[in-house]
């Protein structure tokens, strides 16, 4: 074999072994959006409210970011939480901007599901008013003067 041959096959044969690395180390790295099972530690599919391998469910949770619950996070476990400014609510809001019975956030077999209650202010989600609206998380909930996320992670 001559010389030119050799040299071009050393250096082909050296560029496949480095695209063969760079990808093998591209696919044993995380992505920031991959969602890991908090059970087993597999990595889920987005779309999956639990894990297909343990059953595993990530606790949905609102996390209030303004208003007088600032920095408290208020865990959804009940098949209807209520949020208002008087007793009886599952969270009550001392905010004059909020109904007696402003919203309520419902457990449903697609997910969690946001309803106004005849709020006179109205509930907003991401900046738009909205009467129901099906949760995704990182939504970011207004009503009166509080904020908070969804979050289910």
């Amino acid at each position: 074999m001559s010389t030119p041959v050799l040299v071009s096959l050393i250096a082909g044969g050296a560029v496949v072994f480095l695209i063969v690395v760079i990808l093998l180390v591209k696919r044993g790295k995380k992505k920031a959006t991959d969602r890991m099972c908090g059970g087993c530690g597999r990595k889920m599919m987005e779309d999956w409210q639990r894990c297909l391998f343990c059953g595993w469910a990530p606790v949905p949770r609102l996390e209030f970011i303004c208003g007088p619950l600032t920095g408290q996070v208020v865990s959804l476990t009940e098949e209807v939480t209520t949020i208002g400014s008087v007793a009886g609510n599952t969270i009550v809001l001392s905010d004059p901007a909020v109904s007696r019975k402003h919203m309520g956030i419902r457990r449903m077999e697609a997910g969690f599901e946001l309803a106004d209650l005849g709020s006179t202010n109205g509930v907003y989600v991401n900046g738009h008013r909205m009467p129901k609206k099906l949760l995704a998380p990182g939504d970011i909930l207004r009503i009166g003067n509080t904020e908070m996320v969804f979050k289910q992670e």
